[in-house]
């Protein structure tokens, strides 16, 4: 008969690790849910797990769930890179958009802008507007050529000249296009008019009917 000392332990006597438990459920969540979240701390709890059950003699059991946590965390570290990805995708094309809007409004204002300096700039001379932008300079109507210079972006370092159309005054048509970005955003040309407002224009319709009033 074997002695207290040397006796098998009795199954009441053996504990489940909490870690391989902890380790499975965040493996489980990591694949549905968590993600990296879950993933990392499974696979970090699951190793430490493996590593008491095998020194505690016998006293520790879970070894398959410590086991099953690193290989669904391992998977919960594939699926939430992949998600990333997804994630990445969808948003650069959004955030792509809303800074290009950003730049059709912020376009808009600066035609806008040119709009009233040549409206000025005609109360001075008998009605017509100046023969180019580069005339508001002269005139005082601008310190900074600055304006007078279109960017796709605020990082851009190669701004383009807006397009302007001569020989308009304002007693010209209200729809006459005297002022135009040189090049269009979402599809989409800013226009401003002879009678000072501004709109923005398909680009194919840009080109079927304004473009050459601006060559």
């Amino acid at each position: 008969m074997n002695s207290p000392a040397t006796a098998p332990l009795r199954d009441q006597e053996v504990k489940t690790s909490s870690k391989a438990i902890w380790s499975l459920v965040l493996g489980i969540l990591s694949i549905s849910c968590l993600w990296l979240l879950g993933s990392i701390p499974a696979i970090i709890l699951g190793i430490i797990a493996l590593k008491a059950i095998e020194e505690s003699g016998g006293s520790l059991k879970g070894r398959g769930m410590g086991i099953a946590g690193i290989v669904t965390g391992s998977v919960g570290v594939f699926t939430g890179i992949g998600m990333v990805g997804v994630m990445a995708g969808l948003s650069l094309p959004a955030y792509s958009s809303m800074r290009q809007r950003a730049q059709e409004t912020k376009t808009m204002s600066e035609v806008r802008q040119l709009l009233f300096a040549c409206k000025v700039y005609a109360v001075d001379n008998k009605g017509a507007y100046p023969p180019s932008l580069q005339d508001l300079l002269v005139d005082g109507q601008f310190k900074s050529e600055d304006l007078l210079f279109w960017k796709m972006d605020d990082s851009s370092d190669s701004p383009l000249p807006y397009l302007y159309r001569s020989g308009l005054n304002d007693m010209s048509p209200a729809d006459e296009p005297l002022i135009a970005a040189p090049e269009p955003l979402l599809g989409k040309r800013v226009v401003g008019y002879s009678d000072a407002s501004v709109s923005s224009v398909e680009e194919e319709e840009f080109q079927a009917g304004m473009a050459d009033l601006f060559r």
